[in-house]
């Protein structure tokens, strides 16, 4: 149903896409564009979207013109100047967007015609939201409390200004040309270096510097503000960590457990008036420094546009939050907004409330560096060095917090009470100091010592509050371990969300064990639902989590359900592409009116978008985890991606109907720069394979080899394991581009693997064939006679698009000091795309 749009002067609307991932930058700004763009159809729009990340899920929705190129300032130009686009949305791309918008306005010439508007916040606003020492100077103007910004070129201001402030000092770029510019000077041996490395990621090469406030807490306050004036505050989560680690790599927790509620007030204060500074249309998230002993706050980023915590905090809460937010920015009051019938009448304009916690927790990529021979510096900064999240959902914070950290992929080995044994105490209290990725463990290690609570508190800056919890969850688990096949220990263990691998390590058996022993007395899960008013109104929920208590909320809803396993944190290698791939197959589904259940816990992942599922759960993958939501659900097809193989096998060993999306175990690692890696592509429907293409891959670029494939006899014969797209593998000492190939040799001296979900988003887009919807349907016997015959002239067929796949610009130097080079295939973090026709 459609709203009454108050600025009726909105026609064309062109969506600015975030581009290729990144720190800081997984997939929630595509699942937000690509959840937006039909609302805004709905109002009558004609809707446009840019983008060049070939994982982007809105360059294929059928409710936009789309325009898969680069992006660059002469683009977005051209394609506002020759569709006429009256209002550009970069607010929904994040900050790399906004930024780029930012570029795009103050380039404009007078032969460029009319800037177009921007979705939410005016020209002058923008502008200034993009220019850090003039919002800082606004927000000083209206009396808001601010750290002083000094803006600079030479050494010698810098040095200078060394006279006034005193160290530690925080220096960033002004204009950055990347994210993640903040360094943390606690050495003048570092300043001059430090001054350095900003002015080469600045555009204007000008750097900013103000006083470090280390050791305060971060706060996060998420608000929206309509064209009214309303405001409402829809989030709010606290570091464990404080500032001085990253936000991103530090566990988060909500709602706020630490903070007065005098304190708390005083911030979403700070917050609404900023965003009435701004005359913003849509949702803010401002991030806080807290000092508890002089209840000092100061306002330490302003982020008017979508990021992780406006995806995080959607889900913790159930709020929709960017439905409104673009009803918001179209000028529809809080009060007239409808949302589709999945929501209550009047969710839009219910502050959310929560009846539980929800704990973030960070993925860190060192282990699977480490294992491939690449040594980095895992010690924590200002710098984000995490690649993803999990979250974890439970009636109190322990239970959170073992549900987050087992979404993390830790396995039973990794969280135990003596996994720290071999750090003596030296290290101990280094690693205390200066935190590494291991900072829960090395807690809990630090309080299993015998460390007093407030010594820790002191060392780390950590609220005491978390040490009193850690203690109690270290008590719990020595007492289980220490009462093995007590019942009651089993259901003390359970009802804090220990799993039934961690209880079987403990009690040295088998998980079935200890999943038979729950059962046989009565020790059984029960789903709550995720709603905006924490069950005080009817709503239509769809969100889940388990816990154990008496009364279940969550009920089979068809006997004819598929249930998706989704891929989990984003991770260097899988990167959004496993993302991606379960979120086009969770849509074909929908498309062919399965009734569909995700199971997955990355708060940037699209495939926890509120329409796509009938039903989510937001939990662990652990084989028990999916277990119980299978003796609930009982569906009638589970599709995993093919490298999960562990789960796969328990699930088929119990009989399940499980549907494989190829995918190696491992992501297969690049071609040197010495040689090319050939690819003869194949799509298999379960009973034919099918010709598709050939490929060349060169370090850091893929290009389509124009050339009619054919399977060379010796491969006809090959079982392949499920539908799905593969390839033939086949490297020579090549280093420029071919026009054909010998596929002569190809099956001898060559091997065979599923395609790379990256490789898959790729063809797709250049093609324009959705070979995942393709393989869903074929996995689900779904296949029409239209697509038989596609299948068997593919190979005849010219790309549409001419574009090659290339190795976005990621700076591991700056986030993880790495020793040797990192294989950017294997551990690849974004991509982007390059014409070569």
């Amino acid at each position: 149903m459609s709203n009454t749009i108050t600025n009726n002067k909105i026609k064309k609307v062109l969506f600015i896409g975030a581009g290729a991932n990144d720190f800081g930058r997984e997939g929630e700004h595509d699942a937000a564009i690509f959840q937006v763009m039909p609302e805004l159809r709905g109002h009558g729009i004609e809707i446009f979207i840019i983008d060049d990340n070939p994982y982007a899920l809105s360059l294929e929705s059928l409710a936009a013109t789309v325009f898969w190129q680069q992006l660059t300032v002469d683009n977005l130009k051209k394609v506002v100047r020759e569709n006429n686009i009256d209002t550009v949305a970069p607010l929904f791309g994040g900050e790399s967007s906004l930024r780029l918008w930012a570029e795009v306005v103050q380039s404009w010439a007078h032969g460029d015609g009319t800037v177009p508007s921007t979705l939410g916040l005016s020209i002058d606003m923008l502008l200034k939201v993009n220019n850090i020492p003039a919002l800082t100077a606004m927000m000083a103007d209206i009396g808001l409390p601010v750290i002083n910004n000094y803006v600079l070129k030479a050494q010698d201001e810098a040095n200078e200004l060394l006279r006034e402030l005193h160290l530690p000092l925080m220096v960033r770029a002004l204009h950055p040309n990347q994210t993640n510019t903040r360094q943390i000077v606690e050495r003048l041996d570092d300043f001059e270096d430090a001054i350095n490395l900003a002015k080469t990621q600045s555009v204007t090469q000008e750097v900013i510097i103000s006083r470090a406030i280390n050791g305060l807490k971060e706060v996060s306050i998420e608000i929206l503000r309509d064209v009214r004036g309303n405001k409402m505050q829809i989030g709010a989560s606290e570091d464990m960590d404080p500032i001085g680690i990253h936000t991103a790599d530090s566990l988060s927790v909500s709602p706020i457990l630490t903070i007065q509620d005098q304190l708390i007030g005083r911030m979403r204060d700070y917050a609404f008036r900023i965003a009435d500074m701004l005359q913003l249309k849509g949702v803010m998230h401002v991030q806080f420094a807290v000092d508890d002993d002089t209840h000092t706050i100061y306002v330490i980023k302003v982020s008017p546009y979508i990021d992780q915590m406006a995806t995080r905090m959607s889900l913790a809460t159930g709020y929709p939050t960017m439905l409104v937010a673009i009803n918001l920015a179209i000028g529809v009051p809080l009060e007239e907004i409808v949302l589709p019938h999945d929501f209550g009448k009047h969710v839009a304009m219910m502050e959310p409330m929560m009846d539980h916690v929800v704990v973030k927790l960070p993925v860190f990529p060192f282990g699977e560096l480490e294992a491939a021979g690449v040594h980095v510096n895992r010690q924590l900064n200002s710098v984000q060095k995490s690649v993803g999240s999990t979250l974890g959902l439970g009636r109190t914070f322990i239970e959170a917090l073992e549900k987050a950290i087992r979404s993390a992929h830790f396995n039973n080995a990794s969280f135990s009470p003596t996994n720290m044994k071999h750090i003596n105490d030296d290290e101990l209290i280094q690693q205390l100091i200066h935190p590494q990725d291991n900072r829960v463990l090395l807690l809990i290690e630090a309080i299993k010592r015998g460390y007093e609570i407030d010594e820790l508190a002191e060392l780390t800056a950590i609220d005491e509050f978390y040490f009193y919890q850690l203690k109690y969850l270290h008590q719990l688990e020595s007492e289980i371990e220490t009462n093995i096949d007590n019942i009651d220990a089993l259901r003390l263990g359970k009802k804090y969300g220990l799993s039934d691998g961690l209880i079987a390590r403990f009690w040295h058996t088998d998980f079935n064990i200890i999943r038979t022993l729950a059962k046989e007395n009565g020790i059984n899960v029960t789903y709550k639902s995720v709603e905006p008013s924490a069950g005080e109104f009817p709503e239509n929920a769809r969100q889940y989590y388990a816990t154990y208590e008496s009364e279940n909320e969550s009920f089979q809803i068809s006997d004819n359900t598929v249930l998706v396993i989704g891929s989990g944190a984003f991770r260097m290698g899988d990167a959004a592409a496993g993302g991606y791939a379960t979120t086009v197959v969770m849509s074909e589904l929908r498309r062919l009116q399965y009734p569909t259940i995700i199971m997955n816990n990355n708060p940037s992942d699209a495939t926890l978008l509120p329409h796509l599922a009938d039903k989510q759960y937001l939990e662990p993958l652990e084989v028990s985890d999916v277990m119980k939501v299978v003796e609930l659900e009982k569906p009638k097809v589970i599709v995993i991606p093919g490298n999960r193989r562990k789960l796969i096998n328990a699930l088929r060993d119990l009989n399940q109907n499980v549907v494989i999306l190829p995918k190696t175990k491992h992501i297969p690692g690049g071609p040197n720069e010495n040689q090319s890696e050939f690819a003869l592509n194949i799509f298999y429907d379960g009973q034919q394979a099918y010709p598709i293409n050939l490929t060349q891959h060169m370090a850091g670029e893929m290009r389509v080899i124009p050339q009619v494939a054919h399977i060379p006899d010796t491969i006809l014969s090959t079982n392949f394991e499920a539908p799905g797209v593969y390839q033939v593998i086949y490297y020579q000492s090549i280093v420029h581009w071919v026009d054909r190939m010998d596929l002569s040799n190809m099956g001898y001296d060559s091997w065979i693997r599923p395609m790379p979900f990256g490789q898959v988003a790729y063809l797709s887009k250049a093609m324009q064939t959705q070979w995942l919807r393709l393989t869903i349907r074929a996995a689900m016997d779904d296949l029409t006679s239209r697509d038989i015959e596609l299948l068997q002239t593919i190979n005849e067929r010219p790309i549409v698009y001419p574009y090659s796949m290339i190795a976005a610009d990621i700076n591991y130097r700056l986030h993880l000091q790495p020793h040797e080079v990192i294989d950017g295939t294997r551990f690849e973090m974004g991509v982007g795309v390059k014409d070569y026709g």
